[in-house]
């Protein structure tokens, strides 16, 4: 892709899950209005003149704000910014937290593809996550997207709760199956400091599976959605068929670049520079209405960063990572011994320079992507 890839960061919840380590915040009417204007003026200052192939609101749940909003964004996007190359508009929600009529409204505002935040099909591990909605209610709220219009929709289910057992993993991809989305995302549950449940880890009140037990759940995805007809081309998304691949989140995998909105939202160019955005949402609407950049920091990567980067992020997806490309554009030497071990392992294949990742070895990318980095110049 030549294009660049537009993330809007929504930070609004109706109700802060307890696993959550994004920036988000309940919803507050008055910080809603004055970040709707806030939003538009940051896409004007940062999309202006450029080539868009992808947008995706995330968060948060994007649909708290309106599809008038979202349709006049896209407007203003398409005035201010080439999108003729725009193939995958993307919006996420969440079960409970969209009327039926409302994703009608998505749709023909410009949405042609919708994520839904499932995470679960058992009302015990809602519960545990602090989730809103019921098993019910999920199901309700993917047939009204396909009645709504809705061609590609993707879910989003979560294994290592605590309390969960393959078992509970199996039934939960079972119905998802039986939904037939176009697109399976499988998260693996972090437990990030700071959130409700690691607390309730760390005080022993819950206890998260073992390792050997998530192993089990990984690979019970890799067999049962295969199995289905799903394509496993990221280490935790399956795709129904090839045009079904997020293409916004490809463009994270390939080092495309994008463009970040909203409070926390990362940017890269492409190359070597990163930046992200101050992350409490008053400081963001303070800087913005002071014709002020909201960029937090900038950061240049140096050679060694973006080798790391580059096998970290092409040996969790399919289509694998050119070692050739990397020694070129970085300079430095991969570790031939770690290659033929990685190779006696069964954790990657190679085809000329191209090394691709086995389902095991998606697993074991960030050790890899560390060991096969030599300091030496080529």
């Amino acid at each position: 892709m030549n294009s660049t890839g537009l993330y809007v960061h929504i930070p609004f919840c109706v109700k802060k899950c307890s696993y959550c380590s994004f920036y988000s915040i309940e919803c507050d009417e008055m910080l809603v209005t004055r970040f709707r204007s806030m939003l538009c003026a940051e896409m004007e200052r940062k999309a202006a003149g450029v080539n868009i192939g992808t947008v995706y609101a995330g968060g948060g749940t994007p649909t708290i704000l309106p599809p008038e909003f979202w349709s006049g964004f896209l407007s203003t996007l398409d005035e201010i910014a080439d999108t003729s190359d725009v193939l995958e508009i993307t919006i996420e929600t969440n079960p409970g937290a969209v009327l039926p009529e409302a994703l009608a409204e998505f749709r023909k505002a410009g949405f042609n593809r919708l994520s839904i935040g499932i995470q679960s099909f058992d009302s015990r591990e809602l519960e545990t996550l602090s989730r809103i909605h019921s098993p019910d209610q999920a199901i309700i709220t993917f047939n009204h997207a396909r009645d709504a219009g809705f061609q590609n929709i993707g879910i989003d289910l979560i294994y290592g709760i605590p309390g969960q057992t393959p078992d509970n993993w199996q039934s939960n991809l079972k119905k998802a199956i039986e939904l037939s989305p176009e697109h399976i995302s499988c998260y693996e549950l972090s437990i990030e400091n700071g959130t409700p449940i690691a607390d309730l880890v760390n005080n022993g009140e819950l206890s998260k599976p073992t390792e050997e037990h998530c192993r089990e759940m990984y690979f019970l995805a890799d067999e049962y959605l295969k199995a289905a007809g799903y394509l496993h081309y990221e280490v935790s998304n399956y795709a129904r068929v090839d045009e079904n691949i997020s293409r916004h989140n490809s463009s994270y995998w390939n080092r495309t670049p994008y463009i970040g909105l909203g409070p926390s939202a990362h940017s890269f160019d492409g190359r070597r520079t990163r930046s992200w955005n101050v992350c409490e949402i008053d400081e963001y609407l303070s800087l913005i209405e002071h014709d002020r950049s909201p960029v937090e920091e900038t950061e240049e990567l140096d050679s060694q960063e973006i080798a790391l980067e580059m096998l970290m992020l092409g040996l969790r997806w399919q289509a694998g990572v050119d070692i050739e490309e990397i020694e070129m554009k970085t300079g430095l030497r991969m570790n031939e011994q770690y290659l033929d071990r990685m190779i006696g392992s069964g954790r990657i294949q190679v085809s000329d320079s191209r090394i691709l990742p086995t389902t095991e070895g998606m697993l074991f990318a960030d050790g890899d992507a560390a060991n096969l980095i030599e300091v030496s110049e080529v």
